[in-house]
């Protein structure tokens, strides 16, 4: 009786401290960090103090209006684009590469674009420098996004992401490094509209590349979807981006990105951080979040506000020299990714640039 007596206030005492030391580690780790500082991965370590969103200027990338009809919407995308179309394509090429010098592969492509388009300024932002661009140019109107490109932790999500930041805020052409220029760029529009007297090339503001084209299900069952890890049976590239600054697609694009990432991490379950440090995506989830499964989302519900109306899937679909939706004109496959397995891609010799999928990211997402 005696022992028994001992030894259950014992048990019941260690469940109580076991009970409370469990909480003090939940509420202990979800005190905010102080960010790491170390030289040798800059990104590794995580600014975990959200900024003021209240003290920013006005943002470049909140939400669109939602309290407009269809037609004022698209009266008001016609304005912005009739607005856009007086601005030329910038002669600008945007490139970027973990630090300099370059992998030899990666100087030979890269003097492809720098000695075909003679009248284009080129550019390569290192890490280094693309951090201080994104920081000098939203800082004050949108710190958030700067919050968010420093502390990714997979950076294939930062990488995404500052490709649209550059050609919105500057305009021109973004290529992937591991690109070859097949084609001068002061080529490409004139020789895809060479057969197209319908299409006006003053009025283009976008240009985008299709990825994909596999709307015979015959051919392409849904078993081939799954396999190749597409999501949808038309999709739009993003290695290759032409466009004006400013555009409402870019403009879209980097809040769509924005506003996933906070609902993200809202939806942490309660036992994560609230916070960047708990956002890790599978390889769909990245590709519909900041790749061209978002990129594609995007263009289309654009082309649906541009257009006033559903534009259906077929009409993108068997583009031969191009086709136009509002100020946005599609390339077919072959134009952008040449020598492909599907989509009737076409040769090499028709394109205006070869694209050799490095697409190291996949493996780095741990």
């Amino acid at each position: 009786m005696f022992t028994s007596w001992v030894i259950f206030p014992r048990r019941k005492f260690a469940l109580l401290v076991l009970f409370n030391a469990f909480f003090l580690f939940i509420f202990i780790y979800h005190l905010p960090r102080a960010p790491s500082r170390s030289k040798q991965d800059r990104y590794s370590s995580l600014e975990l103090s959200t900024p003021n969103l209240e003290s920013q200027q006005k943002s470049h990338f909140s939400k669109p209006l939602t309290d407009l009809s269809s037609k004022q919407l698209q009266i008001q995308l016609l304005a912005q684009a009739k607005n856009l179309s007086s601005t030329p394509f910038p002669k600008l090429i945007h490139q970027t590469w973990k630090n300099v010098p370059l992998p030899n592969i990666a100087t030979d492509r890269q003097k492809s674009w720098i000695e075909n388009n003679p009248s284009h300024q080129y550019s390569l932002l290192t890490d280094d420098m693309a951090l201080e661009f994104v920081t000098k140019s939203f800082d004050a109107t949108d710190p958030y996004i700067v919050y968010l490109y420093k502390n990714f932790p997979q950076r294939i999500l930062a990488a995404d992401l500052l490709r649209y930041l550059m050609i919105y805020q500057s305009g021109g052409l973004y290529v992937d490094i591991d690109t070859i220029c097949y084609t001068p760029i002061d080529q490409w529009l004139p020789k895809s509209l060479a057969n197209k007297p319908d299409i006006n090339l003053d009025g283009i503001n976008l240009v985008v590349g299709m990825e994909l084209d596999v709307l015979d299900t015959k051919k392409y069952p849904d078993s081939w979807i799954k396999e190749n890890r597409f999501l949808e049976r038309i999709q739009f590239l993003q290695w290759s981006i032409y466009a004006k600054p400013g555009h409402e697609v870019l403009r879209r694009m980097i809040s769509s990105i924005q506003e996933t990432i906070r609902e993200d991490i809202s939806n942490q379950p309660w036992w994560k951080r609230k916070d960047i440090s708990s956002i890790k995506y599978n390889q769909m989830k990245v590709l519909s979040t900041t790749g061209p499964f978002g990129w594609t989302k995007v263009i289309m519900e654009y082309v649906n506000d541009i257009e006033g109306r559903k534009v259906d899937l077929v009409e993108y679909s068997g583009i031969k020299d191009a086709r136009r939706f509002g100020d946005v004109l599609f390339l077919p496959v072959n134009k952008w990714s040449p020598g492909v397995a599907h989509s009737e891609a076409g040769k090499i010799e028709t394109s205006f640039l070869i694209h050799y999928y490095g697409a190291s990211w996949k493996t780095n997402l741990s």
